[in-house]
């Protein structure tokens, strides 16, 4: 199966149509034509991962986040971004990235948070796509629902919000979307699942009626790994996991 292959089978999934005007999906990095035995999945091209592609002799990096978002003026090999791109094309391998529109698509991330902490009768929160709504299998106080993330993510998180509120209707938002909390407000959910969260604009949230969930980046989009690996489940490929961690730790 060739590069052009397989995105035509993740954009199947999440067509690069749906992605954000800032955003820059897609192939990034080497030659469509080229033929894949090995994938390398990741959510992010860092040095760490690109050394772990090249190790395991992948011939294509699929990720969340692209490695470019604005236009590239130099590619200097003494920086790091330099030397990445410096080892992808002496390793020949390719780049490819589903960010939003992995985000926004029917199927994509958000739907899969939303099954992970067993929320139902979703739909979606924002006009663009981003976000979702659903309810909770069982009314639950904050500090409930608060533990059910925090186990079904398996991660600490930041919160905000009276702990004994009952919870009903949440909304998820992968990555950093605090700009559709107004519009988790207008429709009524209890409570929502983002990251990235800031100080002033949560105390503005709070107080105009919404409890806040801040899991972390990676802990609420890190479930697209699993969503590339069924994709190409049946593309004849062999699937590598990055084994690259967040990028924060809790330290107390």
């Amino acid at each position: 199966m060739k590069v052009y292959d397989i995105a035509a089978k993740i954009e199947n999934l999440a067509p690069l149509s749906l992605a954000c005007d800032w955003d820059n999906p897609g192939l990034l990095v080497g030659d469509g034509n080229k033929e894949v035995k090995r994938a390398f999945i990741t959510l992010d091209v860092n040095p760490f991962t690109v050394n772990e592609a090249v190790k395991c002799g992948a011939d294509i990096i699929i990720s969340h986040h692209p490695m470019f978002f604005r236009g590239i003026k130099k590619i200097d090999f003494s920086t790091f971004s330099g030397k990445m791109i410096k080892m992808l094309i002496e390793n020949d391998i390719s780049v490819y990235a589903a960010h939003t529109n992995m985000d926004i698509a029917k199927g994509g991330i958000n739907d899969r948070l939303c099954e992970i902490l067993g929320l139902s009768d979703t739909e979606i929160l924002e006009d663009d796509g981003l976000g979702r709504v659903g309810k909770l299998y069982k009314e639950m106080n904050f500090d409930e629902f608060c533990h059910l993330v925090s186990k079904k993510l398996n991660t600490p998180l930041k919160i905000c919000g009276d702990r004994d509120r009952i919870i009903k209707k949440a909304a998820v938002a992968s990555g950093s979307c605090s700009e559709v909390i107004p519009t988790a407000i207008l429709k009524g959910c209890d409570a929502i699942v983002t990251s990235d969260l800031k100080y002033h604009e949560s105390m503005d949230a709070v107080f105009g009626g919404i409890n806040l969930i801040d899991a972390g980046h990676y802990p609420t989009e890190i479930c697209v790994m699993g969503i590339f690996a069924d994709i190409l489940k049946d593309c004849g490929t062999d699937i590598i996991f990055s084994k690259n961690k967040d990028i924060f730790e809790f330290y107390i």
